[in-house]
Formats: structure tokens, sequence, C-alpha cells
């Protein structure tokens, strides 16, 4: 882990003070996988507060094990990167995380956790196992992070801006369509 620390110090010290950054696959890997842990150790920490009760559960404790022994994002895990824009008129926190579940009609559910540090923010989202998000072209607010692909620029064209704009971001929407089942990859 002290490697990935090393590894994501220049591109996420860049985003953080809002200076635009090209990640290459690699980095989008590495920004992806810092983004996770930090989200999932986050969760976990006593300072979250009380602990759910395993039936309001948001991270899975399978997710952190995975993602430790893979050192990758699951097939139904997504990471995108949003610009934060602060009001010059309110103090708030430099560093907040959220912790969004959602249930869907199958019993299953998905959940969402958003970090912001600075102007770099980070959503992880997590479908259940077999639903997968559909393919179509991500807001302008937000970046896809693509590890594999080729590489993304950050800041994404829109930023999102504190208040209103901000809360709605950290929210997962009320309903999701899932969508068909497609095979993991091997």
């Amino acid at each position: 882990m002290s490697r990935l620390e090393t590894d994501v110090r220049d591109p996420l010290t860049r985003m953080i003070r809002g200076l635009p950054t090209v990640l290459t696959p690699d980095r989008q890997a590495t920004v992806a996988l810092w983004s996770a842990k930090t989200l999932m150790v986050a969760y976990r920490a006593p300072q979250f507060g009380p602990r759910p009760r395993a039936e309001e559960e948001v991270i899975l404790p399978a997710d952190p094990a995975r993602l430790h022994r893979d050192r990758a994002l699951g097939p139904t895990m997504l990471m995108a990167l949003a610009n934060y824009q602060p009001t010059e008129y309110t103090r708030e926190p430099f560093f907040t995380q959220t912790f969004e579940r959602m249930e869907h009609d199958t019993g299953q559910y998905s959940y969402c956790a958003t970090l912001k540090i600075g102007h770099f923010a980070a959503q992880f989202v997590r479908l259940p196992d077999g639903m997968y998000p559909p393919a179509r072209q991500p807001p302008p607010h937000l970046t896809l992070l693509q590890p594999g692909g080729s590489s993304v620029h950050w800041p994404p064209p829109t930023p999102v801006r504190a208040g209103a704009e901000w809360k709605a971001f950290a929210r997962l929407p009320e309903r999701t369509e899932p969508s068909p089942s497609r095979p993991a990859p091997e």
C-alpha cells in the first residue's frame, strides 16, 4: 500500500489543487485503486460512527478483500472523477466522504461512495454482481476512469459546484433500471 501512496502522489496533488492533469491508463488504475481503498478504509474507520446493522451495511466486507487481492476494481465497480468548485463565501471541510445505499427490486443493492479532497472528487459505484451499468456517455461533469483504455484529461468540462449541485452529485438516483446481465470478463 505504501507504493500505491507514492504512485498516486503526483496526479492526486495536481487534481486536489485543481490543476489540469493527463491520466494515462496506468495512472487511471492507480487513482481508481487509491480512491476506492481510501473510501473503504474511511467507511470502516471508527470516526465514521456506529456501524450500521448488517441489513443496512453499505460497503460489504468482501469488497475491500477483493480490492486488496486483485489490486484493481472488480467488473461491477466504477470510478469516476469530478472537479469540485467551492463557493468563495462559505468555509467548508477540505476532506469529506459520503456513503449511499440503494435498494433494487431484485432484493440486491448498489452503493455509491463519494470522496472530496480540495478540487478532487471521486465517485465509486458498486453494482450487485451480475448487474452492469448501461453503456452510455458519462455526463459532462464526470471523467470515467477506464484502466487499460486510453488516456483521459482531468478536469472534466463541467465542474460540480458547491451547494445543491454537490448534494445531488453525492447521492445515488432514487431508482435505477437493472441493465441486462453480461458475463464477467475472465
